[in-house]
């Protein structure tokens, strides 16, 4: 009858019993990756890489991209990566493997335009009072009372010619010799006339002169 060495037994089975709890313990050993986020406007866009331009850093940002990155729009709806292209702002969520930084997601933003600014230009327009003096093609000369020098203003197609009361006149009609009220706006050192008021020609009415004839009879008596 054979002699069994219970104790060697049990060292047997409690090593079995550790290989098999670190074996377990092996597998449960979980790699954790972060996902962090950096926006910006897109500066290249590649086969292999995205490059970024960010708001907060001087040098663009290289990020690779591959099968499994997605690229969604800011409601998360998914985007075709062939409409990603250059100068469209992006937020990019990637991992960093080693040195290399692996974009998981793209998502593309809306561009924002600012709005353009209305410049208000304000024209002062200013009236003169006068005769012409010349009416060429392109200037009408003005002689008016308050300057010695008569005064040249310039007119276009845009010109209007109006009676005293508003009615339009013929551009025909205006002559030298006709008094008339030039509103016009000062460009530079040139005066545009954007109307010409013809006023009525006021005629010194010629005094009369009355002559007496005064006739003298002379009777004769004959004696």
């Amino acid at each position: 009858m054979k002699n069994v060495n219970y104790k060697s037994i049990g060292a047997i089975l409690f090593s079995g019993t550790l290989i098999i709890t670190s074996a377990a313990l092996a597998q449960r050993v979980e790699v954790t990756s972060t996902t962090t986020t950096s926006a910006g406007t897109i500066s290249e866009f590649g086969a292999q890489a995205i490059v970024i331009k960010t708001d907060a850093g001087t040098q663009p940002v290289r990020y690779l991209y591959s099968e499994t990155t997605n690229y969604v729009d800011e409601d998360g709806n998914p985007v075709a990566a062939t409409t990603v292209k250059s100068g469209q702002p992006v937020t990019v969520y990637y991992t960093k493997v080693g040195d290399t930084l692996v974009a998981s997601k793209v998502m593309v933003r809306k561009v924002v335009t600012a709005p353009v600014r209305a410049v208000e230009t304000t024209q002062t327009t200013t009236t003169s009072a006068g005769t012409i003096s010349e009416f060429g093609p392109e200037n009408i000369i003005i002689k008016t009372e308050s300057s010695p020098d008569p005064l040249h203003y310039s007119y276009s197609k845009t010109t209007t010619y109006v009676d005293e009361s508003g009615a339009p006149v013929s551009m025909a009609t205006v002559k030298s010799g006709l008094p008339v009220t030039v509103y016009y706006t000062k460009v530079g050192d040139n005066m545009v006339a954007t109307k010409v008021i013809v006023r009525k020609s006021t005629v010194i009415p010629t005094p009369v002169i009355e002559q007496k004839k005064t006739t003298t009879t002379t009777t004769t008596t004959r004696k």
